[in-house]
């Protein structure tokens, strides 16, 4: 079946839908016809096992495709049904949450001197630190590095204990897909680590009682920015042994507008037709809140109001 563009009628490439999979055969945009992707433990070009673009986009399923009816999409080598989007999206609603700190956002980690103590006010991380992670008694920065989450949050206190991964971002306000597939990516990439694994905690915590540093500065933000430090190891032990802990995963982001995609929905349910951009978001985002779920965790998405 070959892909082709709606506008020129040129041909991109070609997928094979088989019993198992969508398979992508072919693609022919001329931009990445010479592009490889290695294992960054080679150097540049050295890598004996590298893959076209394509090779690689078929073998680890890192497209979407979309069908004629709004319930269906491909995602991540599965397919999906929802009837949920044609009639209002509330599946999707109860997911995305608005924070008007954010609708002032500019950047997503801020700018850094040494004697900065606290993430700027109108950064991504600022946002996280001030207000969307207040209800956590210990905050984390665990941004850089081995980096399970931006931050790790956890809140021993409530009944049932939370642990929190916030992912933050920063971006053109959209209702396209494209802010987001990094995010996501990263954020079920790391779903697992969710489990606080005792063999890799006594590392992470001595990295926490650092400051943080960023592109060669040095600041005096702690990476511990709520909670003792002393204490980070048996804090994480009872977290993890809860038997009813909570597990969330917050997208932070000032790149989406909740009230923006409320009225994209609201369009969807009287009949007008999504723009296809909207429509890869929607799964996208569907897509992670499934993958969260699948591992006993809540996603989200924090977002302008």
């Amino acid at each position: 079946m070959d892909l082709v563009n709606s506008i020129t009628a040129q041909k991109l490439g070609a997928i094979a839908v088989n019993k198992g999979r969508i398979a992508l055969r072919d693609l022919t945009l001329p931009l990445s016809s010479a592009v490889e992707v290695e294992d960054s433990q080679h150097p540049l070009g050295g890598d004996p096992n590298r893959l076209s673009l394509r090779r690689y986009i078929d073998r680890e399923n890192k497209f979407i495709v979309l069908f004629d009816s709004l319930s269906l999409a491909y995602i991540d080598g599965t397919l999906f049904r929802d009837d949920g989007f044609s009639e209002g999206g509330y599946a999707l609603l109860r997911h995305v949450r608005a924070n008007n700190l954010l609708n002032r956002v500019t950047d997503e980690k801020g700018t850094f001197t040494t004697a900065q103590t606290t993430f700027d006010t109108d950064s991504t991380f600022g946002v996280i630190e001030r207000s969307v992670a207040d209800g956590d008694e210990i905050l984390i920065c665990d941004d850089l590095g081995d980096e399970w989450a931006d931050f790790i949050g956890l809140s021993n206190s409530s009944s049932p204990p939370r642990i929190t991964f916030y992912h933050a971002k920063h971006g053109e306000l959209s209702l396209g897909a494209s802010q987001f597939h990094i995010s996501v990516s990263q954020a079920i990439k790391n779903l697992q680590r969710m489990n606080l694994p005792p063999e890799s905690m006594g590392n992470k915590i001595r990295g926490w009682k650092n400051q943080y540093a960023n592109n060669g500065v040095k600041t005096k933000i702690p990476r511990t920015l709520r909670g003792n430090q002393g204490q980070l190891a048996a804090e994480f032990a009872h977290a993890r042994s809860a038997p009813d802990v909570i597990r969330r995963v917050f997208i932070v982001t000032s790149s989406l507008s909740r009230k923006a995609v409320e009225d994209a929905l609201a369009r969807v349910k009287a009949g007008k037709a999504p723009d296809p951009y909207f429509v890869q978001l929607y799964w996208l985002l569907m897509s992670f809140f499934s993958a969260c779920a699948e591992m006993n965790a809540h996603g989200y998405v924090i977002c302008q109001d």
